[in-house]
């Protein structure tokens, strides 16, 4: 179980709190930013894309999936401190130094601190991806909530089959989408296949994909878990692939 622990994993969330001082190991967590910071819910959305996105690129932060950041006026502005304060093995905190003026600014500036702090953190943490870091960002920055987190991709002799969605500030619904390319013919079809009342439901609704005849389907997972999801859901997806073969 030890080294289990220990192995590095896809950083797949990150959270945003935040405290006057910087936590003591034996204080409780730090509380979500929303007192001290005047947070909109563009920031926390953004703090989910991100994570999937780092979960889907394969970028870590060592052996915790979950990076908790922690907003505090008690460090120089734009500064990043790392910190042995966790509650749990699958928890990363790490401070950074935000000054409380962020709460006089616009809505878009405020988003934007909260991506330069979310990177600068991730730099530090993740040093030696600064590549895919920087290409991340540039999508973050020019797509906004149109960026897709790759959910599946499935590659047969005839077709490649890549299934997408949303991360939106809620409680916009997220969007499931599928593209779908016929190799030889070099047609591709993509469509809007699912709505869901929550971000991290769309993962339980695509695992299996199958392609018979003319028809796609996405099967769910079959987890217990999964199944408290997909039950609110119209299971499995199904796509028409009619007239990508051409004539």
């Amino acid at each position: 179980m030890h080294s289990t622990l220990q192995k590095p994993k896809p950083l797949r969330d990150i959270r945003y709190f935040e405290n006057i001082v910087a936590p003591q190991r034996t204080e409780p967590m730090p509380g979500y930013a929303s007192k001290l910071y005047d947070f909109p819910r563009a920031c926390i959305a953004l703090g989910q894309r991100v994570g999937m996105k780092c979960e889907e690129l394969g970028v870590s932060i060592g052996r915790a999936d979950h990076l908790y950041l922690c907003l505090t006026p008690s460090r120089p502005e734009g500064t990043v401190e790392t910190t042995e304060y966790a509650m749990e093995p699958w928890h990363r905190f790490a401070l950074y130094g935000m000054d409380l003026a962020f709460n006089a600014l616009s809505e878009e500036k405020k988003l934007a601190k909260v991506i330069e702090a979310t990177f600068a953190t991730l730099r530090v943490l993740a040093a030696d991806q600064e590549r895919v870091l920087e290409m991340l960002r540039h999508s973050v920055e020019s797509q906004g909530e149109a960026l897709r987190v790759c959910l599946k991709v499935k590659a047969t002799k005839q077709y490649h089959v890549r299934v997408e969605q949303t991360v939106p500030v809620h409680p916009q619904p997220a969007e499931v989408f599928v593209e779908v390319t016929h190799l030889k013919t070099q047609r591709s079809k993509s469509a809007k296949v699912a709505e869901v009342a929550h971000y991290d439901d769309a993962p339980s609704l695509v695992d299996r994909i199958a392609i018979i005849g003319d028809e796609l389907t996405i099967h769910p997972r079959k987890s217990f878990r999964a199944s408290l999801v997909t039950k609110d859901y119209q299971v499995p997806i199904q796509l028409s692939l009619a007239g990508l073969k051409g004539v």
